[in-house]
C-alpha cells in the first residue's frame, strides 16, 4: 500500500463509502477497497469528485424536502390545510419551485456540510416537536408547579 494514498484526504473519504456500503448511491457503481487500492491518484480525485457532487445533492434534496415539511406546517398553523403530506408531496414534485431553491441552496450543501448536518438535526427535531393545545396545557402545568415551588422556597427563607 502506497504511504501517500493512505495521507490523501480524498483516498480516505472514499474508502470509508467503500467499505460502509455506500458506494453505489454515492460513486455511481458498487466497488471494493481492492479497487480503490489499485486506483492511480487520477482515478481516486475523479471519484472523489463524483462522490462531492452525490453527495451534495443528497443534502440539498433533503434540506429542501425539510423545507417543504416546516412550510407545510408552518402555513397550517395559519390556513386549514386539507392534507399536510399532500401538500409536501406537491411541494416535492413542482419541478420549477424545486429546481430555483435548489439553485438556492447548492452553495450551502456544498460547502457548509457539517453545519447543515446540526441544522438538519435542530429541524428534524423541530418537527417533531408536538405544539397542540395539549402541549401548551402540559406546559403550563409544568410552569405552575415550578412557580409553586420556588414560591415555597420563599416562604420557608421569609419565616427563618
Amino acid at each position: 500500500m502506497d504511504l501517500s494514498k493512505l495521507l490523501n484526504k480524498n483516498y480516505q473519504t472514499l474508502y470509508i463509502v467503500i467499505s460502509t456500503g455506500k458506494s453505489k448511491e454515492l460513486l455511481g457503481k458498487n466497488m471494493t477497497t481492492k479497487e480503490l487500492e489499485s486506483m492511480s491518484e487520477e482515478e481516486i480525485d475523479a471519484y472523489y469528485k463524483i462522490y462531492e457532487l452525490n453527495y451534495a445533492d443528497r443534502i440539498n434534496n433533503h434540506l429542501i424536502s425539510t423545507l417543504y415539511s416546516l412550510y407545510s406546517y408552518a402555513v397550517n398553523k395559519i390556513l386549514s390545510i386539507d392534507d399536510i403530506e399532500k401538500l409536501q408531496e406537491d411541494l416535492n414534485n413542482d419541478y420549477n419551485l424545486t429546481t430555483e431553491l435548489k439553485s438556492l441552496t447548492a452553495g450551502l450543501a456544498a460547502s457548509c456540510s457539517k453545519i447543515m448536518a446540526l441544522i438538519s438535526l435542530g429541524i428534524i427535531t423541530l418537527k417533531h416537536v408536538n405544539f397542540n393545545k395539549d402541549s401548551k396545557e402540559h406546559c403550563e402545568e409544568h410552569c405552575e408547579e415550578l412557580c409553586n415551588e420556588h414560591h415555597k422556597e420563599l416562604v420557608k427563607e421569609l419565616e427563618t
